[in-house]
């Protein structure tokens, strides 16, 4: 965001399960960018939020690694780390941690223990660039064009125990919250649905 005098780079998750992961975030942010940045706590709406106020660091983002200021419904990768595969692992583990969602369907016998990760774009570019990248690293998945009320977007879903693996070995997660998701469903062999975190720790 940058308008008048305010240049802000904005961070937000849902502050009962992602609250750790945005502690350690911040602390990630201050010594990747020599920055303060803002950590707010909202409870009455679930929220936590990081703010960065810089005048220099809009520029980099936008016209160096040339994201988009305001709305990213035509975002992509930026070409300095689609070019690089050791940036593109790490670019990867950032997406999945913060854009991706992982959740446990129901097999056969109503048991939720299948591994879903799926991430919604309204870019098309991004939704090519995650194809291209997905199929680089031998993932299997599908791509799927959605509409709803009147705007379009695009589904990247991949199933299956091989390809959360394949992605634990390859790129990773530093969210502990899906972390903490993974550790439950491997000591159960399920995953126990609208758990919070803190009821998750519990069951380690």
């Amino acid at each position: 965001y940058s308008y008048n005098r305010t240049h802000r780079v904005t961070y937000c998750g849902h502050l009962q399960n992602e609250k750790s992961y945005y502690q350690f975030l911040v602390q990630h942010l201050r010594k990747c960018y020599h920055l303060n940045p803002i950590y707010i706590e909202r409870p009455k709406d679930n929220t936590v939020l990081i703010l960065i106020n810089s005048r220099d660091l809009i520029p980099f983002k936008h016209e160096a690694l040339d994201l988009p200021i305001g709305p990213k419904d035509n975002i992509g990768i930026p070409r300095q780390i689609l070019e690089k595969p050791r940036l593109l692992r790490y670019f990867m583990r950032g997406m999945g941690d913060t854009d991706f969602s992982l959740s446990f369907k129901k097999n056969r016998k109503q048991v939720h223990c299948e591994p879903r990760l799926e991430i919604y774009t309204k870019s098309q570019l991004l939704s090519r660039q995650l194809h291209s990248v997905l199929s680089q690293f031998n993932f299997t998945f599908s791509v799927e064009e959605r509409r709803d009320r009147g705007y379009k977007g695009y589904m990247v879903r991949m199933y299956g125990k091989k390809n959360l693996f394949h992605w634990l070995n390859l790129f990773g997660f530093s969210n502990h919250w899906i972390n903490l998701k993974i550790a439950v469903w491997k000591k159960l062999g399920y995953f126990p649905i609208r758990k919070n975190y803190d009821e998750l720790c519990l069951l380690l």
